[in-house]
Formats: C-alpha cells, sequence, structure tokens
C-alpha cells in the first residue's frame, strides 16, 4: 500500500489493530449487474461439467506439493515456467483492519475455495510480529487444500497495522534489526520446506534508505541460507522511482538475499504500467511480481471510474500483460477486503464483491 496523503496511522499496537488504509485502498460490496450474472452463472454451469469450483482450469493435480523456483528472470513449478494470478489480503488474520473488515479461519478458507485451483492461484498475505500463529498455520492448511500459492509478507514498511516505518533511524536500531531476525527465523524454522508458501517478502514497499535496505537484505538472506537454503524472498519494493534511481533498484535486487523483484501499480488506464519497463530492465536479470496493483470501480459505475464488468475488462488485459511479458511472472490484485457498502463505494479493496473480476482471476489463461 502506498501512502496517501491525509493518511492516519493506526490507534493500536497492540491486539487486533484498527487501521486506516490509504484513501482508495478499503472495501466495497456488490450484487452484480446482468452482465455479471451472465458471466457468474456461465462459470459455475462450465465448472460444474468440469468438476471445478466455480469453473476455473482443471486442477493438474500436482497441488502445491510443487516447489517453486527461479531461474534467470523466470519462475519455475516443476521446473516448468509459471505465472501466478490472485489477491493481496492485510485483514485476513484479525490481525489489521476495521471490525467489520476482519476475517475468520471460515472465512478464509471459503475465500480460497472460490479462488483457482490449477496451481496458478496465489494470494499475498501480511503477516507481521506478535500476529496470531494459529491463524497462519490454518491459512498454509487451506492454501494446501485449496492448490493456492501464498507470499507471505514480514513487515511494513510504511508504518501500518502498527508496525514502525523503516527508515534510517529503524535501520541502526539493533533492537529493531534483532525483532525482525527473530520473526523471520521462526517463521523460516516453522515453515522449513513447505512448499504452499511460495516465497516470503521482507518488506511491505521499503525504501532504500540510503543504501541500508540493501544491506538489510545481503544479511537476513544470509540467516535464511542457514536454515532454510531453498526458501526464496522477494523485495516487496514499489518501483525503482520508490527507492531513488533505477541504479538504486538494481542495486537492491542484486543482493544475493533477493530472488525476486517486486512492482506495485495503481496506473489505472494503462495495461503494463508506465513504470514496468523500467522495473524489468533493472531487476538484476531476476523475474518481476506485480505484487499489488489496484482499479477503483463500484457496481453500478456511479460516482467512479469504472463499473465491476469494465473493472474486469481491464483486469484481463493487464493479467495478459503480467503473464506474458518477458521479464514478469505473474500479478495480485489489491485487495481482498470484505466490509459493508462494499459494492457502492469507489474502491480498490471490494474484490471480495466483484464476481466479474474474480472470475477473470479464477479463469484466465494467457
Amino acid at each position: 500500500m502506498d501512502p496517501q496523503p491525509g493518511q492516519s496511522g493506526p490507534e493500536s499496537t497492540t491486539g487486533p489493530i484498527r487501521v486506516t488504509p490509504p484513501p482508495g485502498r478499503r472495501r466495497r460490496i456488490v450484487i452484480g449487474v446482468a452482465l455479471v450474472l451472465l458471466l457468474v452463472v456461465t462459470a459455475v454451469v462450465v465448472g460444474r461439467e468440469r468438476g471445478v469450483p466455480g469453473g476455473g482450469p482443471a486442477a493438474d493435480d500436482l497441488g502445491t506439493d510443487v516447489s517453486i523456483t527461479v531461474e534467470g528472470d523466470q519462475i519455475l513449478r516443476n521446473g516448468q515456467p509459471w505465472w501466478l494470478l490472485g489477491y493481496n489480503s492485510f485483514v485476513w488474520s484479525g490481525n489489521c483492519g476495521d471490525e467489520d473488515e476482519r476475517m475468520s479461519a471460515q472465512d478464509v478458507d471459503e475465500w480460497f475455495s472460490s479462488m483457482r485451483h490449477d496451481g496458478h492461484g496465489s494470494a499475498r498475505l501480511f503477516f507481521f510480529e506478535g500476529w496470531d500463529i494459529e491463524r497462519l498455520d490454518a491459512a498454509v492448511e487451506s492454501a494446501k487444500r485449496n492448490d493456492i500459492y501464498l507470499t507471505i509478507t514480514l513487515d511494513d514498511a510504511i508504518g501500518g497495522c502498527g508496525e514502525t516505518v523503516k527508515d534510517d533511524e529503524w535501520f541502526s536500531d539493533q533492537g529493531e534489526r534483532d525483532a525482525f531476525q527473530a520473526h523471520m527465523t521462526m517463521l523460516l524454522e516453522r515453515y522449513r520446506g513447505e512448499t504452499t508458501i511460495a516465497w516470503f517478502e521482507y518488506f511491505n514497499e521499503p525504501d532504500f534508505a540510503d543504501g541500508e535496505l540493501r544491506e538489510f537484505y545481503d544479511e537476513m538472506g544470509a540467516v535464511a541460507d542457514e536454515i532454510d537454503p531453498d526458501r526464496l524472498f522477494s523485495s516487496g519494493t514499489i518501483a525503482p522511482y520508490a527507492v531513488g534511481e533505477d541504479a538504486d533498484f538494481r542495486s537492491l535486487h542484486e543482493s544475493p538475499g533477493v530472488d525476486i523483484a517486486s512492482l506495485h501499480e495503481y496506473d489505472e488506464n494503462e495495461v503494463e504500467s508506465n513504470h514496468g519497463p523500467d522495473a524489468r530492465a533493472n531487476s538484476a536479470g531476476k523475474p518481476v511480481i506485480v505484487g499489488e496493483f489496484g482499479l477503483f470501480a463500484t457496481e453500478s459505475g456511479e460516482d467512479c471510474e469504472r463499473d465491476f464488468a469494465e473493472r474486469a475488462e481491464q483486469t484481463a488485459a493487464k493479467a495478459e500483460a503480467y503473464t506474458t511479458i518477458e521479464g514478469y511472472a505473474g500479478a495480485l490484485m489489491w485487495a481482498w477486503q470484505p466490509g459493508p457498502n462494499n459494492a457502492s463505494q469507489c474502491e480498490y479493496g471490494n474484490l471480495d464483491v466483484d464476481e466479474a473480476t474474480q472470475d477473470v482471476l479464477r479463469t484466465f489463461m494467457p
């Protein structure tokens, strides 16, 4: 999540965090117009014919028991080039978000069961220090049952969900560094060899911090290699402009502790983001994941840039770009964020009720 002007910070750092997300990245709800209903009915019929919930492509019987690896600028599954499509959520565990947004373990299981089950479905989940580890265990088990690969983001560099901003002061605080390492180590040891977790991500949207981020990734990568040498890590970056210069972005991704480059984009009237070519050119030859992309929409389109059907169409175009252009390996949409009145408010985070866009993410094939 990008910080936005006027964004307020969390009110508490203990227990479930009530956080005010950046404007426009909250949540909204939908019932669906005729076109949406047609898409959904068609998907259900096809799904029943193929025995696949929701009408997605058939499962390939490999599930998430197959490791995800990296070779050059490609991500591989079972040794073959692989791409992913799916969602982001920071409210999934009940540790962050407004009271009416926080999800139960059953909610998460129902969400995962609604996704594609062909080995290309994925979810990026925030899981910060002190969060409910039993909920993460349950999410990993649910993802495994539903053939969903997970990205687990370990901390928030922009201070959301009760975390602190990762600035020069943070990097110079040995206590903060030790706490991060302990959190990372606990997860690496607990999930050593767990292939349902495709990779961990150090931070959400970090700054270069005058090179301290590169040094930190070098250090934490070395620690991780001692615990689980096959575990992949992504950088969590927004784009080259957000860490300074192209050279800074490239230097960061040259770290031996980073396997996958990250791009976050909210360029709603573009197919490939205008920041994409720079990200691919400066990824140090590593694959680029669009860890976040978002499109404002309401069910009807009233007082908003688009309705759900139009968002679904644009989502398909972006999915095509981010699964076929050389250097990309897929994209994750912002956000699955249940809450009241989702359909009628112009937001990114109302995908839980946008059945047309869900259908695209469930059925799209390059």
